[in-house]
């Protein structure tokens, strides 16, 4: 292969890459999003449930849950832009928000479960301002 050719495609291959690279989610941002894509559906389902549809509701909640728990072991962007003595504190904070989230997961499955769609709907109100809070105290402004 001539060399005049190569080169170039190489470092074309090398930056193209790399820009993708760059703008790659974190594991923690595929977590949210993940979280958020499930969440915004069980939403849309519980404004007018079916007991027929159950299964969909708790597998969506399962999704939920297992992205919160993986979230949960990841650190959040914003520590590492804090001094190290108050990364833990950051760390810990942000853990016991995520256990809290886990915590009314595992209420709304219940809710679920047991067809208490009114509960189901609050127990979502209070995941969604969780959210918000959470985002507020531990992610990075870009």
């Amino acid at each position: 292969m001539n060399s005049r050719f190569f080169i170039p495609v190489l470092i074309g291959l090398f930056c193209l890459t790399s820009s993708v690279t760059a703008n790659a989610d974190t594991a923690l941002e595929i977590s949210m999003k993940q979280m958020s894509k499930a969440y915004k559906e069980l939403a849309l389902d519980l404004q007018q449930p079916l007991d027929a549809n159950k299964s969909d509701y708790l597998a969506l909640t399962g999704t939920l849950k297992t992205s919160a728990q993986t979230a949960r072991g990841l650190v959040p962007k914003k520590a590492a832009a804090l001094p190290p003595d108050q990364q833990a504190v950051m760390v810990t904070a942000y853990q016991k928000s995520m256990d809290n989230l886990v915590q009314s997961i595992d209420g709304l499955t219940q809710a679920i479960q047991n067809s208490q769609w009114d509960d189901a709907r609050k127990i979502m109100a209070d995941i969604k301002q969780q959210m918000m809070d959470g985002h507020k105290a531990f992610r990075a402004k870009e």
